[in-house]
């Protein structure tokens, strides 16, 4: 059967990006790297000791200064078998509804960043995954701010896992600083694109949506599509 709503997604995202001269949504950020370090439990999925990262902070729609904003994180992983495990989270709302609803946040230092929607982990449960703030951090939701802060310190989070029903399952540590420019080579982050095969995004109707939004925002800005077929190369170890 013909989808008649992903091209219109994807045409919609090409053009506001094309406007913009910049991503669709989070068109203002800051390029980061470190390392990932998985809880035992998860070591399975990710593999073991330190794993390389590249990952970017950013504000939802591009507020000035120090106005409150949607801010998000991505952040691209090698899992288990090297190939590159990518990460969009966006700042929601605490409880079990809340973690549906992007929600403004007033600073770096508290907001909490969420999937919005889950994953289909290999035990077939859903989790949502969210990271949490580690130490302290700019107030304020300045991008200025948070520049200047990183120069002299890292951003730290704590990676959890939660289902429906469950408490929340710390997945491993996440720690950022910086990035020097020959560490990071790539210009998205595409989780319905790049994750292990046995960890599935779901509801697929609503991921494909996604997806949609995501090549029509690279398209817009002129990344090329072949860039995705290099996602792996784009973390130096």
């Amino acid at each position: 059967m013909r989808d008649p709503i992903t091209p219109v997604v994807r045409t919609a995202f090409d053009t506001g990006a094309r406007l913009r001269h910049a991503r669709f949504f989070h068109p203002r950020g800051i390029r980061l790297a470190g390392r990932f370090r998985a809880e035992p439990e998860f070591q399975e999925l990710f593999g073991s000791g330190d794993r390389a990262v590249i990952a970017r902070l950013s504000k939802g729609t591009g507020t000035p200064g120090t106005v409150p904003d949607i801010l998000g994180i991505g952040f691209r992983v090698l899992a288990r078998d090297e190939h590159p495990w990518d990460f969009a989270l966006a700042t929601t709302g605490r409880g079990m509804a809340g973690r549906f609803v992007v929600t403004p946040a007033r600073g770096w230092s508290h907001a909490r960043y969420g999937s919005l929607l889950p994953y289909r982990f290999p035990d077939a449960s859903l989790r949502w995954i969210f990271a949490d703030p580690v130490g302290p951090h700019p107030g304020s939701a300045a991008l200025g701010e948070l520049e200047q802060h990183l120069r002299d310190h890292p951003f730290d989070f704590e990676i959890t896992a939660a289902g429906f029903r469950s408490r929340p399952r710390v997945v491993g540590e996440l720690a950022l600083r910086r990035a020097d420019p020959e560490e990071h080579r790539t210009d998205f982050f595409d989780p319905m694109l790049n994750h292990p095969e046995d960890v599935q995004p779901v509801p697929r109707v609503v991921q494909r949506i996604r997806e949609a939004a995501y090549t029509g925002s690279r398209r817009g800005r002129g990344v090329e599509d072949r860039e995705t077929g290099r996602a792996a190369g784009t973390i130096s170890g």
